[in-house]
């Protein structure tokens, strides 16, 4: 039996504009869209989505990551609370604070926040350690007479510095 003819009418409509258009899609952004408005790269969402820290998209019959307001405000938050000098785990516990809505959620990001103010604390007395040494070092530099810089000297294994002293 034979197989009726299939018609296929060609016309100049811009019907197809929108799926072959880079734009704006109908039910949300596009990854490199959501990318733009918050300012950062397609990777960094793509790791935070790995990271738990973004849900995962919705995609498109042709699998088009599909992002809404609710993801872009959660990346907006996460690039905030990074720009604070929360860790990643830090905000991923924010976020799973946030999901859960309950009473000792604010005591919990309080602890949270005391705990990265000590290391930020323990890091500062790190660094004025560090900038003392470098101090010392600037002016065992600006002392020098001899041939050999002091510092290098210091820095230098035991057996060049005999060899240099005698």
């Amino acid at each position: 039996m034979a197989r009726p003819a299939t018609r296929i009418h060609l016309t100049l409509d811009l019907g197809l504009r929108p799926i072959l258009g880079m734009g704006r899609m109908k039910d949300g952004l596009k990854i490199g869209e959501l990318a733009a408005r918050c300012g950062v790269s397609r990777h960094t969402i793509r790791f935070y989505e790995r990271e738990g820290l973004l849900p995962r998209p919705q995609r498109t019959p042709s699998l088009y990551r599909v992002y809404g307001e609710d993801d872009e405000c959660r990346l907006q938050f996460v690039r905030r609370a990074q720009s604070l000098g929360l860790t990643l785990d830090d905000i991923r516990e924010l976020v799973r604070l946030e999901q859960l809505r309950r009473p000792g959620e604010c005591r919990r990001v309080a602890a949270l926040l005391g705990e990265r103010i000590e290391a930020i604390d323990q890091r500062v007395a790190e660094l004025r350690a560090f900038r003392r040494q470098l101090s010392l070092s600037l002016d065992r530099c600006k002392e020098a007479d001899g041939d050999a810089c002091p510092v290098v000297l210091s820095l230098s294994p035991a057996k060049l510095r005999q060899g240099r002293e005698s």
